[in-house]
């Protein structure tokens, strides 16, 4: 029983599957190198966010903190000046890895736009006009604080880079 045709004998299964392993190394190279700028893009994107609405939520805090410590009746020494309602803001507006003298502070009685006082960027106040004023002198008045910071993303050349954030507490004046 001789044939005229001959079996070729079939390739060994472990060269098949080296060379098929080697295809798709080089597909997995070349796959990851497309996605992996994209994929880093998108979580620096988003550590970015995180950064700037931390700074936010602080900035909301120390507003809202500072508004109420100027409008209530304190239990023992004198009610807060306007540069020590701006003072308390300011320490209280403490960002992750922010220096807090970064942070610029208005403080101001709604009900007399006249009498406020801001503490500027840097050190020392670069404007405290009747910072040693007394801003809620009776009830009815409305004191405000607001704050402003320019927050910078850690990561640079990832939008957002950079955000100007702005934060006001307004409480209602409750003693005389």
């Amino acid at each position: 029983m001789n044939s005229s045709k001959q079996v070729r004998p079939a390739k060994s299964r472990s060269s098949r599957t080296a060379a098929q392993t080697r295809r798709e190394a080089g597909a997995a190279a070349v796959e990851m190198a497309l996605v992996l700028p994209i994929l880093m893009f998108l979580v620096f994107g988003i550590v970015n966010y995180g950064f700037i609405f931390t700074a936010q939520i602080s900035l909301n805090s120390a507003a809202r903190d500072a508004a109420r410590a100027g409008v209530v009746n304190p239990l023992s020494g004198s009610a807060m000046t306007c540069y020590k309602i701006a003072k308390a803001a300011r320490d209280n507006s403490l960002i992750l890895g922010v220096d807090t003298r970064n942070v610029v502070v208005t403080v101001k009685n709604l009900s007399t736009p006249l009498v406020y006082c801001t503490l500027g960027v840097g050190p020392t106040p670069d404007s405290i006009a009747n910072g040693d004023s007394l801003l809620c002198t009776g009830t009815g008045g409305q004191l405000s604080v607001e704050l402003t910071y320019e927050a910078k993303s850690p990561v640079p050349y990832v939008p957002p880079s950079s955000a100007t954030l702005t934060s006001t507490g307004v409480f209602q004046c409750e003693y005389l």
